[in-house]
């Protein structure tokens, strides 16, 4: 049942969460990474997905789904091994007590050349690496970048693309033009969008609840305010696990 906490304990935690420093248990919702980070992967080729959200609970604790499928796995990571064209779709993970992560989709291609990227939608100031990537890994030389169908970047020997903080001037289709084994190829077109960051947006605490993980001895909180914008008001939620005995908190019935 949620305990009900007073004014001081709010006030500490309120601070603790939403102070710059606040602690690393402080988790919105499950993550899904990949390494190689690729999401356009050739058939054959092998990806691991990984579960980043409560590190606090064991590594058996994680639901994964595949195109909204469960699959049979609960550790923190799972391989893609020798990929297929079955294995394309959407990938979430939930770790335990944390939310389910965003959608992360993977693409399994049977081509020639391949135009990969870090990201498909980034923030503004972020990184942003591509890649012209050929098939097994075959030599790819006279490589051409595209933009919006206008050439911006030639090395006869290849080179990734990198963006070290991105701009919404970036945004636009890409695709590259490379050489494989003396016959030229053209990859397949990559929409990618640079989105403004809203440098205003402000949490504030409205509501609290704890549950009682014992035998632990951690309670779970659940912390729900409004995240207010240049334009727009939404809701969110951070999830904490906090030992009454370390931070001395006092609850009330």
């Amino acid at each position: 049942m949620p305990t009900a906490m007073g004014t001081p304990a709010l006030l500490w935690i309120a601070l603790l969460l939403f102070s710059p420093d606040g602690i690393s248990a402080a988790i919105w919702k499950s993550k899904v990474s990949l390494d190689p980070p690729w999401n356009r992967i050739f058939r054959g080729e092998n990806v691991t997905l990984t579960c980043r959200g409560n590190n606090f609970l064991e590594d058996d604790s994680t639901l994964w789904t595949h195109n909204k499928n469960p699959l049979e796995v609960n550790t923190s990571s799972w391989d893609i091994m020798n990929a297929s064209v079955q294995d394309s779709g959407e990938y979430r993970c939930q770790s335990k007590g944390v939310f389910m992560s965003e959608p992360v989709y993977i693409y399994v291609i049977s081509d020639w050349l391949l135009l990969q990227a870090s990201a498909e939608m980034v923030l503004e100031g972020e990184h942003l690496f591509l890649r012209c990537h050929g098939w097994r890994n075959l030599n790819v030389y006279k490589v051409t970048y595209f933009k919006n169908d206008k050439a911006f970047k030639y090395w006869y020997e290849n080179h990734n693309i990198s963006i070290t903080s991105a701009t919404t001037g970036d945004s636009g289709t890409y695709y590259c033009m490379g050489t494989i084994q003396k016959t030229r190829y053209t990859s397949n077109h990559l929409s990618i969008e640079i989105k403004k960051g809203n440098g205003n947006m402000q949490p504030v605490l409205t509501a609290i609840s704890l549950s009682d993980l014992s035998p632990k001895q951690i309670f779970l909180a659940t912390i729900s305010y409004p995240i207010v914008g240049e334009d727009s008001v939404c809701c969110g939620h951070r999830v904490v696990y906090l030992d009454p005995a370390a931070v001395h908190i006092s609850l009330e019935d």
